[in-house]
């Protein structure tokens, strides 16, 4: 009897330390991570609690030095997952998914510096995670003589405790709700790693993941929404649209009631029906302006508008202010390079969990990896390829970061990188100058009829990375005269000096295209992966000269469109974003595309135009809709909203991710197409 009450006050003991431990553990990086505005979950707090009697349970099964060990063992995996997120988030400005695991040592080995500095200055969140690992050193430090063996009885009630907390936490969902993105939608249906967390804290989170992982996941049900017709009146200066014509729409010939009659999958049949009712979005004035056209579209890492100057980036200057002018523009993806490459050049949403597939797509770190033997015929490599034109993508790191080895080919691209035909050079980072030096004499050289054979290259830049810490930075330190008279801090003075390299690079292809003869016969696009993250927003504040919102204003970005032939700047003032570059690109290029099966919107076109964000907020021409705590900012001029705009809206937006995870994984283009 002796040795079960002692058993009892052990499996109260370590429940009571596991629960304290997790409950300060979660406050540490949630409040380091986000702040404090997020206030105190209680769904973390009610999970902690279920978990410290499972784990107070298990220990009180152990002998005495048995459970001391144990103890010790649970609370430094504990230390490491937090340790880990906390970093993470500094270094990501996200929260880190288990997907991400797969390739977690190729990234300290390549960004091995940048993650030392973010270590280092992470210290004194990490000093405070350490604390529990301590305490309970110190509890249990006390000898014992005697090893006294544990008792089933207390350890059978802990573990009814867990099960009974757990399954009670789990009741009370649905108090808050069951509506789209609720604790009880995110728990059940539509898991979104942010609002997980934010909801439930960084453990539970991590138990999501893996029970999608390992069992997969049901993909959700696609919302019935009426269509929404949004129009372009008033939102484009300098190049108003002639509506006295009528245009067709951009869609292609899809028998859906033959692929619906002959589809045995559920969710393939749930497609069709989905696409069949769609309209699509019309052809308009824009449609084949640039048709024959070369296209040069360059990604540029971490690129903000902010660094724009009239006489520090006189190439970027012309650019942006003669060309065409995006002034409500947002990146859909603000923290991984690969998922906003993804956007850009497929037009779909990139799944940020993997849930979709399970753990087959463990090691396949993103949409791109995943997507790699799918059919992308909308793709503007392989649109460009079947019209005979040489197609390049081309990056100044290793060719086998991120998969693109795989991705990019797929695309209908030739692949060009570090050891696959560009010079190995372990600057960090490289330099775009090189890159544009050893690629461009491929897209100029004159053919047998001595002109340049039509080309489409798409550039990744590499020169804007982090980190934005001079002597750590190679091309800061190279450009570093330029930016030390700047009024800025020591952080934003290296950021601007590193992406001074993307001027120089920008520069060169101007003059080389131009010596060509082909500049005037050239689309030149640029837009970014994400916004620059390693900054922060109170350094990107200072770089901006004003106050920068944390929800939107980190994915307000930039995006230059510029022909030789414009005769005058085109305002556009639509709310868009990475989804929708290509779509617009396909129809100023006059190529044939499918507008119902991509999830962004020709922004010249009728139809709806919305900012689609990764955490599921978006813009529309009314409203800024902050999807991780549901409010509603009126935009300019807007007083009220009609009855339901916001719930389609809403709903809309959950559609496109929806549909972008199940045309990926069930390779939907080729059912449809071949």
């Amino acid at each position: 009897m002796k040795n079960k009450s002692v058993s009892f006050s052990a499996m109260l003991f370590y429940s009571l330390f596991f629960f304290i431990s997790v409950v300060y553990s979660e406050l540490v990086v949630l409040y380091f991570s986000l702040g404090f505005e997020i206030g105190l979950p209680i769904y973390m707090i009610m999970f902690a609690l279920s978990l410290s009697f499972l784990l107070g349970g298990i220990c009180a099964l152990c002998s005495i030095r048995a459970r001391k060990t144990l103890s010790l063992i649970f609370t430094l995996i504990l230390l490491i997952i937090y340790v880990v997120q906390l970093v993470y988030y500094r270094f990501c400005d996200s929260f880190m998914s288990v997907v991400q695991v797969a390739m977690g040592g190729d990234a300290l080995t390549r960004f091995g510096e940048a993650a030392k500095l973010e270590i280092i200055e992470s210290l004194g969140g990490i000093v405070l995670l350490l604390i529990p690992v301590t305490v309970l050193l110190v509890l249990t430090a006390r000898k014992n003589t005697r090893n006294k063996k544990g008792a089933h009885l207390p350890a059978l009630c802990a573990i009814g405790l867990f099960i009974l907390l757990h399954i009670s936490t789990v009741l009370c969902l649905p108090i808050s709700g069951t509506q789209i993105y609720s604790p009880y939608d995110i728990y059940h249906d539509t898991f979104v790693l942010g609002m997980s967390t934010r909801h439930f804290g960084i453990f539970t989170s991590l138990r999501l993941e893996l029970r999608g992982l390992i069992f997969g996941t049901e993909a959700s049900e696609l919302i019935d929404v009426p269509e929404i017709t949004d129009n372009t009146d008033d939102i484009i200066e300098n190049g108003e649209p002639d509506v006295s014509v009528e245009y067709d729409y951009n869609v292609t010939d899809i028998d859906f009631d033959t692929l619906l009659e002959n589809e045995a999958d559920e969710s393939v049949k749930a497609l069709h029906k989905y696409f069949s009712a769609q309209s699509g979005t019309k052809q308009n004035e824009y449609t084949g302006i640039y048709e024959g056209y070369n296209l040069i579209l360059i990604c540029a890492e971490s690129f903000s508008p902010y660094i724009i100057d009239k006489e520090r980036t006189p190439t970027l200057y012309k650019l942006a202010s003669e060309g065409y002018r995006f002034t409500d523009f947002y990146n859909t993806v603000c923290d991984n390079t690969s998922n906003g490459e993804y956007a850009i050049l497929t037009g779909l949403v990139p799944d940020t969990s993997l849930l979709g597939k399970g753990w087959t797509t463990f090691y396949s770190y993103n949409s791109f990896t995943a997507s790699q033997e799918n059919a992308m015929p909308f793709c503007l490599g392989n649109q460009y390829l079947s019209n005979g034109a040489a197609t390049y993508a081309i990056h100044n790191y290793y060719y086998n970061y991120y998969g693109r080895h795989n991705t990019h080919p797929n695309l209908g691209y030739t692949w060009k990188a570090m050891y696959r035909g560009l010079e190995v050079n372990e600057d960090w980072p490289t330099s775009d100058v090189s890159m544009m030096e050893q690629t461009l004499p491929l897209l100029l050289t004159k053919n047998e009829d001595g002109g340049v054979t039509p080309f489409h290259a798409y550039f990744l830049t590499f020169s804007g990375h982090m980190p934005y810490t001079f002597g750590y930075n190679t091309m800061a330190d190279k450009n570093k005269a330029m930016s030390d008279s700047l009024p800025y801090s020591s952080k934003v003075r290296c950021y601007i000096a590193a992406q001074q390299e993307l001027e120089y690079a920008l520069d060169y292809m101007m003059q080389q295209l131009e010596e060509a003869g082909v500049l005037d016969n050239t689309l030149i696009v640029l837009t970014n992966d994400h916004y620059p993250y390693p900054l922060g927003l109170d350094y990107l504040s200072e770089l901006a000269g004003k106050e920068m919102d944390e929800q939107f204003d980190k994915y307000r970005s930039g995006l230059i469109m510029w022909s030789a032939d414009m005769k005058e700047p085109v305002e556009v003032n639509v709310p868009c974003c990475s989804l929708d570059i290509l779509p617009t690109l396909s129809n100023m290029l006059g190529f044939t595309y499918d507008s119902r099966l991509l999830m962004g919107t020709d922004i010249f076109s009728d139809g709806e135009h919305i900012a689609i964000l990764a955490d599921r907020s978006f813009v529309t021409d009314k409203v800024l809709y902050n999807c991780v705590n549901g409010e509603v900012t009126l935009r300019d001029g807007v007083t009220e909203l009609d009855d339901g705009y916001l719930e389609s809206y809403i709903a809309l937006v959950k559609n496109k991710f929806t549909l972008s995870t199940e045309i990926l994984y069930n390779d939907y283009y080729a059912k449809v197409y071949e």
